[in-house]
């Protein structure tokens, strides 16, 4: 036994994911979901053929290439990976001179002077990149490849069913040929029973393969569900579509992705293969005659579903864009019901609906009315064959010995299992339309840039310091529209500075940029002299607190809008921040407290209230770096006051402070001010020259309107 109990293997199974700084293991770290995936597997069973294909299934996640385990090692291809019995799991780093082996384990690198016979080995060797970054395409086709042993039990249950399915057309063969002419009863109750059990099994098999099928597409939605919506969270914010209706359609059509796949996998490697096999009984029953029959028949077929191939997907896509804009619509309109009762707007409104209603449907109908057309015409092909095929066959029993009674009511029988898949084709056409469209939406997803985009490794450590320092910074979402520009920025670690400017002079852009929401589209932003993008955007996170100048709050209780993000939140620390906001007093108030729901947006509470929220649970993560953009922009004076209270109070002197802001009374928080426009910095110094200085511009400009 490689283990002698589950807790070794857990221990190895979180050194080797958490904690193990090997390259291989260091450079494709899991993802928290893809750890609970795995440590949910590590139930009681410990034997050694478990053991070796739970590290298969986890090593691949490493980008590992696949190959056998050894029981002998290779020096040449050290290092390696080991599973020795009653030890555990070891990297052989190398082979000393006395004949000892260097090991990386989790209790650091050791040396082992003999290793046990059943140890198991495994080379450890990337995958060849092909790509360096992955399409939505690729990730469609990884994920249904892991559903291959799947695929082969449905494939096996198939097989069954099928020889099984000749049972009917053979009982039917030998009843008019054998029992009928000679009175054979006993023969017929033979038969019979032998049927029925045949066709009982295959009901059974039939259940098998569709609980086989169902457990394989579960698996699929399952992943490509987590990997599309992990791949749009980790784009980055200036990257991310305007259209938040359109992007939110695109999201969800990995459902079809996954129905052709299915549907597809079903056809081409098991029904149309089957279908094949039934036609060579067919011919093995019935002659060369009857097959040709079958031939040229299912080639017209072939060709009838293929004919609105095109047609069917030009109208897909064309629906499918509708169906989108229509959803972007749909959110537009919820997002601003207040605004368009307001400005009496429901006309515009129901007018672009009824519109892109119409083209869907339209679409919709012309996709059914080319799909109609072909089935009926596969329908008609398939009736007029089997018409062919009983011609034919008559023909030889009347003519010739070749063929019996039994045999053309076998035929008949397999004849509608070898047209039925045939059949499926132009369902299948406007399956695949779909899952074309939304392959190409979803790699449009995959192709934006991500945070840490190009960067293999992202800085994960924690930083010493917390200086930002702009370069030569610009940003733009158009390259030829720049919205902001700083040639040279520094704010050290513990400043308290306020950005001032006019609307549009990009200072909530300047926050964005260097909390790396926003990556400049020219210069670089360094913290703690590290360029910005190579550090991880959970670093980042964890040492930036950012408040928005709108707060939106997410469907969820009051517990979790204040504490989402963070590890480790009591209901204490969440009860102590806000009595300094001063939100105890909407806790204390709400029946339910901080177990109170808030819907989708937080529109049970009012700006000001939201943005208490907001401040409340900055206050609780504490972070080294604190970016407000406008914080009390939605508060009356008196809560404004307390906040700024409260800001003076919790903000130590190692925590930098940059705040956004119109309301002079805020400046009493910082000692220094920037004063931004459009072509760049126009004063920065500290508060009192600044405000000295603006002083005196506003005497020179009231002195001019005098003159």
């Amino acid at each position: 036994m490689i283990y002698n109990n589950i807790e070794q293997i857990k221990r190895d199974f979180e050194w080797l994911t958490s904690e193990c700084t090997f390259e291989h293991f260091v450079t494709h770290r899991l993802t928290a979901y893809d750890s609970e995936l795995f440590y949910k597997k590590l139930d009681t069973n410990i034997d050694d053929k478990f053991v070796l294909s739970f590290f298969d299934e986890l090593l691949n996640k490493f980008n590992l290439q696949e190959n056998k385990w050894e029981s002998s090692v290779n020096n040449t291809m050290l290092p390696i990976l080991a599973l020795i019995p009653n030890v555990g799991l070891r990297i052989i780093l190398e082979l000393e001179i006395d004949g000892s082996y260097r090991v990386l384990g989790e209790n650091g690198v050791e040396k082992i002077t003999t290793l046990d016979k059943d140890t198991q080995f495994k080379v450890l060797k990337f995958k060849r990149e092909e790509s360096k970054s992955m399409s939505a395409m690729q990730m469609f086709k990884e994920v249904a490849l892991q559903q291959k042993k799947y695929l082969i039990y449905a494939i096996i249950a198939s097989i069954s069913i099928s020889i099984l399915a000749l049972g009917a057309s053979f009982y039917s063969m030998q009843v008019y040929d054998r029992v009928i002419p000679t009175n054979g009863l006993s023969t017929l109750v033979s038969l019979t029973v032998g049927v029925a059990i045949a066709i009982f099994l295959e009901m059974i098999l039939k259940f098998s393969r569709a609980a086989i099928m169902d457990q394989a597409a579960k698996n699929m939605d399952i992943e490509y569900s987590h990997n599309i919506f992990e791949r749009f969270l980790s784009i980055r914010a200036d990257a991310l579509p305007r259209s938040i209706g359109t992007i939110s359609g695109q999201l969800q059509s990995y459902a079809s992705v996954r129905g052709f796949v299915s549907s597809a996998s079903m056809l081409l490697l098991i029904d149309i293969p089957f279908a094949l096999l039934f036609l060579g009984v067919i011919i093995l029953i019935g002659g060369g005659d009857i097959g040709l029959v079958m031939v040229i028949f299912l080639v017209i077929a072939i060709l009838i579903g293929v004919m609105f191939k095109s047609k069917i997907e030009e109208l897909t896509k064309t629906s499918s864009m509708a169906s989108h804009k229509k959803l972007g619509l749909l959110v537009e309109s919820v997002e601003n019901a207040q605004k368009v009762k307001a400005t009496g707007a429901k006309w515009s409104m129901m007018n672009k609906w009824s519109q892109l209603t119409e083209d869907a449907i339209n679409d919709d109908i012309r996709i059914k009315h080319y799909t109609d057309i072909s089935t009926f015409l596969a329908t008609f092909s398939q009736q007029i064959s089997y018409v062919a095929i009983v011609a034919t066959g008559a023909y030889l029993i009347a003519t010739t010995t070749d063929m019996t009674m039994g045999a053309l009511i076998a035929i008949s029988i397999l004849s509608n299992k070898v047209f039925t898949p045939i059949g499926q084709i132009p369902n299948m056409f406007v399956q695949w339309g779909r899952a074309k469209i939304a392959v190409e939406d979803l790699n449009n997803i995959y192709s934006l840039e991500r945070d840490n985009e190009g960067v293999q490794r992202p800085i994960t450590h924690k930083l010493n310091s917390y200086d930002i320092r702009c370069e030569n910074v610009q940003f733009g979402y158009d390259e030829n529209a720049v919205i902001l520009n700083i040639p040279k920025l520094q704010i050290l670690k513990g400043e308290k500075v306020a950005v001032l400017g006019v609307i549009g002079a990009g200072k909530s852009t300047l926050l964005k940029v260097i909390s790396g929401l926003y990556k400049p589209t020219r210069g670089k932003v360094f913290l703690d002299n590290i360029d910005m993008h190579q550090i991880s955007r959970n670093n980042i996170s964890e040492s930036i607190g950012y408040l928005a100048q709108e707060t939106k709050l997410f469907s969820g209780t009051l517990r979790d809008n204040l504490s989402i993000g963070l590890v480790g939140i009591t209901d204490e620390i969440i009860l102590e921040a806000a009595k300094k906001t001063g939100l105890i007093g909407l806790i204390s108030a709400l029946p339910k407290g901080l177990d109170t729901e808030v819907p989708e947006g937080g529109e049970s509470v009012s700006g000001g209230q939201k943005q208490l929220i907001a401040l409340t649970r900055m206050i609780v993560a504490n972070s080294d770096v604190l970016l407000l953009d406008e914080p009390t922009a939605s508060m009356d004076e008196g809560t404004e006051k307390h906040i700024l209270k409260v800001l003076k109070e919790n903000v130590s002197k190692e925590q930098t402070m940059v705040v956004v802001t119109h309301k002079p009374i805020l400046l009493e928080l910082v000692d220094r001010i920037i004063i931004v426009t459009p072509q760049g910095i126009a004063m920065d110094d500290k508060k009192e020259v600044v405000m000295q200085l603006l002083a005196q511009n506003a005497i020179k400009q009231q002195q001019v309107k005098v003159v």
